[in-house]
This record gives structure tokens, C-alpha cells and sequence, in this order.
């Protein structure tokens, strides 16, 4: 009968302790998103107009590219794609977590020539917007899909702009970065986006070329997307623009949460009790075959 209990008592101590060591707890508790569980689309206008120099005295890209730059520092570990649209609509690069390459993307942006593009139409990447966006959902639906959409809004072809209502249920968050100013800005000619080379001339006009902000269309689409709008207009913030995505959508760098009620304790109680008893019943063995043993010992000398 003792035997099955110190084989009993030994067992339970093996028991409690891989217990322990898989803290177990009774509840559930919402679990934060860690940033790799996110995937960012990336929309970039390349149409001419983004080189029109009115973002800090420069090209609108030149602060696109270091937005973007900034925002992806903001939030490491989460999978960025770029799709950029002029006449013609490219994904540059399909979901990735390698910052780096991202980062290479932004850089080596270009814009269309002065003469290559079709004119602005900022529902040009709509289609392949809800492509990439379904094929995401159903290869990771655990994932959370957020879209960045850069653009200065403007539209130049007569047409009705098509509605990005479509897109909302495919997206769980996002923001519309606007660029330019209501005032607008001459776009240089040169690819190189100098000055050396003139500006684009409007034949019809008879002048040079000015492109303008349209915020009214972008805090449109930003609406239709159910996401923020932001004019952007000097360098920083893009640190806030990822604080709010992780407050928005429980983003941690940290481990899953833990279950509501911790029971650790409890099966750490059981097996500290266990122990003091295998150690109580090895400290009687001991003192046992000690008084057996010391007569025998003082008989022999």
C-alpha cells in the first residue's frame, strides 16, 4: 500500500509540474494582433502630377518616398505590398515582412514621362485593388489587411469616378495619404525631376501645366473606404499614423494574452505540497536506516 502511494505521490508531481509549465487558465481573454499578423497595402499614384513641386518646396514624391520609409519603420514585422498606377496598373511587389525590400521599392519609384500617361484617374488601381485584397483573405483570413492609398486625387479624363464601397469589406483599416496644395505647382519635364529641362506646357492653354490637390475626392475615397484622411504637408507624424493603426486594431510586438484566470498558482501550490511530502518521506527513510544501522555499527567495534 505504500508503494502505490509513493508511486502515486511521485507521478502527481510529475503531473503538477508539466502543468505548471503550461500555465493553465480557465476563461478566455481577447488576444492582442502582434504586427506580423497585419498586411499593408501600399496604393501609389505614379501618374506625372505627383512631381509637381509643392511638397516642401519639391516633388510629391520625394515626400511619398519618405513617408512611406518612415511608416514602414513604424511598423516592424508587418507584411507591406506595393501597387502603383498611372496609365497602366503594377503590383511592384506581392505581401512581404523583408523591410528592406520594401524600402528598395519606395526608393527606386518612378513616375511616368510627360508623355506616357493616359491623364489622372484615381479609381485606376480599384480592380486591382479588390484582387489582391480577396486572394489576401483567402490565403490568410486570420490576417488583418490595412490600405495605405497615396495620391494627390486628381481626376483629368470626363468620366464619373467609380466607388471604393466595395473594398470595405475587405478592409479592416487604413488611411488616405493626400499631397499637393490647393494652389498646385508646375511639374518638371525632366525624368530625373530637375528643373534643367523646363516644365510640362499645356498646349491647350497655352502655358505651363499646374496640377492641384483634389482633397474633396480623397477625403471621398478615404469615406468609401470607411478609413482616415490625411493632408500631408511636411515631414514626421508617420509614427502617429502607426500608433493609431496598433490602438485601432490591438497590434503588440508582445506574446499572445494570457487566459483570464490564472491557474498557475494553484497546480504550483499542489506540486510544492507533493514535494515537501517526498522529501518528508525521504528524511524518514534516512533517519530509519540510520537508528537500524548505528547499533550495528557500535556491536562491531
Amino acid at each position: 500500500m505504500s508503494t502505490l502511494l509513493v508511486l502515486g505521490r511521485r507521478v502527481g508531481i510529475v503531473v503538477a509540474l508539466v502543468l505548471v509549465l503550461i500555465q493553465p487558465g480557465v476563461g478566455t481573454r481577447a488576444a492582442p494582433s502582434q504586427a506580423s499578423d497585419i498586411e499593408v497595402l501600399v496604393v501609389v499614384d505614379r501618374t506625372r502630377s505627383m512631381a509637381a513641386l509643392d511638397h516642401q518646396g519639391g516633388p510629391r514624391v520625394f515626400g511619398v518616398q519618405r513617408d512611406l520609409a518612415d511608416l514602414a519603420e513604424a511598423l516592424p514585422g508587418a507584411r507591406f505590398a506595393l501597387l502603383t498606377y498611372g496609365s497602366e496598373v503594377e503590383l511592384e511587389l506581392p505581401f512581404t515582412s523583408d523591410a528592406t525590400t520594401f524600402g528598395t521599392a519606395i526608393e527606386t519609384l518612378r513616375l511616368e514621362g510627360p508623355f506616357d500617361g493616359s491623364g489622372s484617374q484615381a479609381d485606376r488601381p480599384l480592380e486591382a485593388m479588390r484582387e489582391i485584397l480577396e486572394r489576401a483573405d483567402e490565403q490568410h483570413p486570420d490576417r488583418r489587411r490595412i490600405v495605405v492609398y497615396v495620391s494627390d486625387g486628381e481626376n483629368t479624363p470626363d468620366r464619373e469616378q467609380a466607388s471604393f464601397e466595395e473594398l470595405e469589406d475587405l478592409v479592416d483599416g487604413g488611411i488616405v495619404l493626400g499631397y499637393g496644395t490647393e494652389e498646385g505647382a508646375k511639374m518638371p519635364e525632366a525624368d530625373d525631376l530637375s528643373t534643367e529641362d523646363g516644365y510640362i506646357y499645356d498646349q491647350e492653354r497655352g502655358e505651363d501645366a499646374v496640377s492641384r490637390i483634389d482633397e474633396e475626392n480623397l477625403r471621398s475615397i478615404a469615406a468609401e473606404l470607411g478609413v482616415d484622411y490625411a493632408h500631408r504637408t511636411q515631414p514626421g507624424g508617420m509614427g502617429a499614423v502607426a500608433d493609431d493603426f496598433e490602438a485601432s486594431y490591438g497590434l503588440t510586438g508582445g506574446e499572445d494574452a494570457p487566459a483570464k484566470h490564472d491557474l498557475t498558482w494553484l497546480f504550483g501550490l499542489v506540486l510544492l505540497a507533493l514535494v515537501l511530502f517526498e522529501l518528508r518521506s525521504w528524511w524518514r527513510a534516512l533517519w530509519t536506516s540510520h537508528t537500524v544501522l548505528a547499533p550495528a555499527r557500535e556491536g562491531s567495534t
